[in-house]
């Protein structure tokens, strides 16, 4: 009986081992293989169904992006801010600079959703600076962190719609 205690382990694991316990070479190298991570934006698996959608990043336990919008047809027919948040400095009723054009930034960029089909657009919002011309310091769309909308939207987007 010690022997099969002892014998038992590396077999298993042999077995394992040999019928697909792990990658083949190329697959784990990624030689020959597209990569499995990319900044464009993936292909949505459904069509989303009309109705109201809220969604937020949140970083921490601060909710930094907070986004309301809605979806007709596939098209965003309204789209706003909830919370914007960054530290204690800018927030959607920024009066002062830079602060101020940050949050411009920010509504210009999510406004570049509205009567365009969002599977067709959000992947705009991976290159803010070619649709956002409010400037801060001399840099057109780099203040805002677009990356943020994105995620807010996709939130909203797997949560469903919360009205219809």
């Amino acid at each position: 009986m010690g022997t099969a205690k002892t014998i038992f382990p590396p077999v298993l694991l042999a077995a394992l081992f040999l019928f697909g316990g792990c990658p083949r070479a190329d697959e784990a190298t990624g030689i020959g293989h597209e990569p499995k991570t990319s900044l464009e934006p993936r292909a949505e698996a459904r069509a989303h169904e009309d109705g109201n959608y809220r969604g937020i990043f949140a970083d921490g336990d601060a909710i930094q992006v907070n986004i309301e919008f809605t979806l007709r047809d596939g098209l965003v027919t309204d789209a706003s801010f909830r919370h914007l948040r960054r530290d204690e400095n800018y927030n959607l009723d920024a009066t002062e600079e830079p602060y101020k054009l940050v949050v411009q930034q920010y509504h210009e960029a999510l406004n570049h959703l509205v009567g365009k089909k969002l599977e067709d657009h959000l992947g705009d919002l991976y290159e803010p600076g070619s649709i956002v011309t409010v400037e801060v310091d001399g840099y057109s769309g780099a203040t805002i962190r677009s990356n943020k909308l994105i995620s807010a939207i996709r939130d909203a987007l797997n949560r469903g719609p919360y009205s219809y």
